[in-house]
């Protein structure tokens, strides 16, 4: 009896150290745009910042990012720079430049977690509406593993670009694609490793600074 109430507290133990962890983990709040000069840590563009993960600016850094709950693009310069998971916190530097920015759609693929997006799990994926050309940013743990993006409708390829980095922009020198349809968009990995597939239909006009973000992990 003694044994089984000892591995009983072992196990409550474990479990409020996992809860306890789990609640402190950062979690993805804003997307760095534009980043100019040192920070600690490093800061690449169209990386994302997570909660309870302090930013130390230089003095002449700058940094541009869009904040998912506000959905505003601010840039500050020098400073610390924080986020709690509704709210950035900001101080020691000046902020440059606040303005309201259109709130970023967010896809999940392969068992990604939802932070306010659509999820797409199994064979029947879901349609993700989406503009006539859009511009998609990859983010998650595997936002580096991928090297092209293919647009194609019905099996037949439309478009195939390789990708400059996370981001990419439809090109303006392709004809855009059609209101009201449906394409599969299919992303392609570096080596062996799966390729990822949603569906998108069109049906938006172009909207400037507008992004689709896709969460890969």
């Amino acid at each position: 009896m003694g044994t089984d109430l000892k591995q009983l507290s072992i196990i409550v133990v474990c479990a409020f150290i996992f809860t306890a962890v789990e609640a402190n983990a950062g979690k993805p709040v804003a997307l760095a745009l534009d980043v100019s000069g040192p920070t600690t840590p490093a800061v690449e563009p169209f990386s994302e910042l997570e909660s309870k993960s302090p930013i130390e600016l230089g003095p002449d850094t700058t940094i541009e990012f869009l904040h998912y709950a506000t959905c505003q693009a601010v840039t500050v310069q020098g400073g610390r720079l924080n986020f709690t998971n509704q709210r950035y916190l900001f101080k020691g530097g000046k902020i440059v430049e606040k303005k309201r920015a259109e709130c970023p759609k967010q896809v999940a693929l392969s068992g990604a977690s939802q932070i306010g997006g659509v999820v797409l799990r199994g064979p029947e994926k879901k349609k993700v509406r989406g503009t006539t050309r859009p511009s998609f940013v990859i983010v998650g743990a595997q936002a580096n593993s991928f090297v092209s993006i293919e647009f194609s409708e019905n099996g037949t390829p439309l478009l195939q670009s390789k990708l400059d980095g996370r981001i990419f922009h439809f090109p303006g020198s392709a004809a855009a694609l059609e209101k009201g349809k449906t394409y599969q968009v299919t992303l392609t990995p570096r080596g062996a490793g799966e390729r990822q597939k949603f569906n998108l239909k069109a049906q938006f006009s172009p909207k400037k600074n507008a992004l689709t973000l896709i969460r890969v992990d």
